[in-house]
C-alpha cells in the first residue's frame, strides 16, 4: 500500500477543476455517466454494473480520463473494504493506482478526476493529501457532498464535524456518508446511533457489509437473535463472507451457544485465515467447553497471528493469562 501511495503523492495538482459539464458529448460520455449512476447505488450489483459500463466508456474512447478515474475509485473503495476485514486487499489498489495513473495522465484538472484523487488517498490513509485534494473540488464546487465527505473522513470521523452534517443535508442518500457516521458511532460505542445510520444505508444500498455491521451495533446492544438475523442475511448475500461467519460465532459465544460459536468460527478462519478476532473467540469457545487442548492451541495462533497488532492488546492479555492457566 505504501508503494502505491508514494507514487500517487506526485499527482497533486493546482490547476482549476474543470466541471463535468464541459466534458465532451457522446458514447463514452452516457457510458460513464451509467457508470457512475450504478456506482453511487453502493450496492455489490451496482459495482459490477459500473465497472461494465466504465470500461465501455474506455472502449468508446480510450482517452476518456473521467471513466478511468472511475475505474480508480471503485477499486480503492473495494481494496479498502478488504484491507479493513485483513482479506486480500492488494490486488485491488494495483488496479485502482493503474486507472488513477492512466487519468491523471489524460487529464488531470476534471474535477471528476479529482474527486476519485481524493477518494483514492483517504482509502491509502494519506490524509493531508486526501484533505488538500478535497478542498480543490470544494474551492470549484462547494456544495460537492462527496468531497466534504471525504474532508470529513480525513479530518478524523468526528460526528459533530459540520462537514458530515452538511454533506447529508445535500445529499441524505449518500451511502459512504452514513455508513462513515454509522463507523463514527459505532467506535465511540454508542451503538444506537450507529444502528440508526446504518439502517438508513441498508435501506438504499442493501449489501452484506451493511448486514454485517447493523449485526455488530445489535450485538453490542444485546440484541443477539436480531444480530444473528442480520448476519445470516450477509450469508444470503454472500455464502463466503467470512466476516459475518465470525461475528455470528461472537454472537453465539456470548449467547453461550458454543457449539455454534465453534462451527461459525471454524468457518470463518476456513475462508479468511487473516482475522485474529476469530482465533481468540475460537480460543474462548473451547476454554468454556473445557477443551484445554484445543483452546491453548487457539490461543497461541491467536497470539502468533497478533504479533505488533496493538489494536488487539487487551485480548492478548487475556489470552496470555488464560495460558498461563491453562498449562499449568
Amino acid at each position: 500500500m505504501k508503494r502505491l501511495l508514494t507514487v500517487l503523492t506526485i499527482a497533486i495538482f493546482t490547476l482549476g477543476l474543470l466541471s463535468t459539464d464541459t466534458l465532451a458529448q457522446g458514447q463514452a460520455a452516457e457510458d460513464y455517466k451509467k457508470g457512475r449512476e450504478a456506482f453511487l447505488s453502493f450496492t455489490p450489483e451496482g459495482f459490477k454494473n459500473a465497472i461494465s459500463y466504465y470500461n465501455k466508456a474506455i472502449a468508446a474512447d480510450p482517452k476518456y480520463a473521467p471513466a478511468y478515474a472511475g475505474l480508480g475509485e471503485l477499486y480503492s473503495f473495494q481494496g479498502y473494504y478488504r484491507y479493513v476485514v485483513k482479506d486480500d486487499y492488494e490486488k485491488y489498489y494495483i488496479n485502482s493506482y493503474e486507472n488513477m495513473k492512466k487519468a491523471l495522465s489524460i487529464n488531470p484538472n476534471l474535477q471528476p478526476v479529482q474527486l476519485a484523487l481524493a477518494y483514492t488517498y483517504l482509502h491509502l490513509s494519506d490524509e493531508k493529501s486526501a484533505i488538500r485534494t478535497a478542498k480543490g473540488v470544494l474551492s470549484k464546487d462547494p456544495n460537492n457532498a462527496e468531497a466534504l465527505y471525504i474532508l470529513w473522513a480525513a479530518e478524523g470521523r468526528n460526528p459533530n464535524n459540520p462537514n458530515i452534517k452538511k454533506a447529508l443535508e445535500i445529499n441524505p442518500n449518500l451511502v459512504p456518508a452514513l455508513i462513515g457516521l454509522g463507523t463514527a458511532y459505532y467506535q465511540k460505542r454508542r451503538f444506537a446511533q450507529a444502528d440508526n445510520y446504518y439502517r438508513r444505508a441498508e435501506k438504499i444500498a442493501p449489501s452484506p457489509e451493511l448486514h454485517n455491521f447493523l449485526g455488530n451495533a445489535l450485538t453490542y446492544q444485546g440484541n443477539y437473535t436480531g444480530a444473528i438475523g442480520q448476519f445470516q442475511s450477509a450469508l444470503s448475500m454472500d455464502p463466503n463472507y467470512a466476516a459475518a461467519y465470525m461475528n455470528m460465532g461472537i454472537t453465539y459465544y456470548y449467547m453461550g451457544n458454543i457449539n455454534e460459536a465453534i462451527a461459525a468460527e471454524q468457518k470463518a478462519i476456513s475462508l479468511n485465515p487473516n482475522r485474529p478476532d476469530a482465533y481468540y473467540f475460537m480460543a474462548q469457545s473451547y476454554d468454556k467447553a473445557k477443551n484445554r487442548a484445543q483452546a491453548i492451541s487457539y490461543y497461541k495462533q491467536f497470539l502468533q497471528i497478533t504479533l505488533g497488532q496493538d489494536e488487539y492488546s487487551i485480548y492478548v492479555k487475556k489470552a496470555n493469562e488464560r495460558l498461563a492457566v491453562l498449562s499449568r
